[in-house]
C-alpha cells in the first residue's frame, strides 16, 4: 500500500486528469511556462496535493494531480487556476492589457477524468509524449 495515502479515518488514492485553457485559447502561454509550472507547483505543495505529471502548452495546460479525498475536482482546478491566474497577471500587467483586456487569464471551463478508466502510465505517457 506505498502508493496510498493514509489520512485519520481513510486510505485513499485519488488522481486526476486536469486540462484548461486561457481565455480566447491565446497562444502565449510560452512566455510564462516556467513561472506557471512554479506556481503550480508551489501550489500543490501549500495545499497537500501531488503533481505526477505537468505539460504547459502554448495554449492550454495539462496537470496529472494525485489529491487528498477531501478536495474535489473542481475545487482542485479553482486552486490551481485561482492562484496561478492571479499572480501571472499580476506579474505580468503587459499579458493583461495584450490579451485580456481586463479579464482574468483562464477560461471558467476545465477538463477532468479520472484515471480509474485508463491506467496512470497511459495518462503520464500522453502528457510527456503528445505534441501540443
Amino acid at each position: 500500500m506505498g502508493e496510498y495515502r493514509s489520512h485519520a479515518h481513510s486510505i485513499s488514492l485519488c488522481k486526476y486528469h486536469f486540462v484548461w485553457c486561457p481565455k480566447y485559447r491565446h497562444g502565449m502561454l510560452e512566455l510564462v511556462r516556467d513561472e506557471l509550472a512554479e506556481l503550480f507547483r508551489g501550489t500543490a505543495e501549500r495545499i497537500g496535493h501531488e503533481i505526477v505529471s505537468m505539460e504547459i502548452a502554448t495554449d492550454h495546460v495539462h496537470l496529472f494531480v494525485e489529491a487528498d479525498p477531501k478536495w474535489g475536482p473542481a475545487e482542485i482546478a479553482k486552486q490551481f487556476k485561482g492562484y496561478s491566474g492571479r499572480m501571472i497577471l499580476k506579474r505580468h500587467p503587459e499579458l493583461k492589457q495584450r490579451y485580456f483586456w481586463g479579464s482574468g487569464l483562464w477560461k471558467d471551463g476545465y477538463y477532468v477524468r479520472t484515471t480509474g478508466a485508463v491506467s496512470e502510465d497511459v495518462v503520464r505517457r500522453y502528457i510527456e509524449e503528445t505534441e501540443h
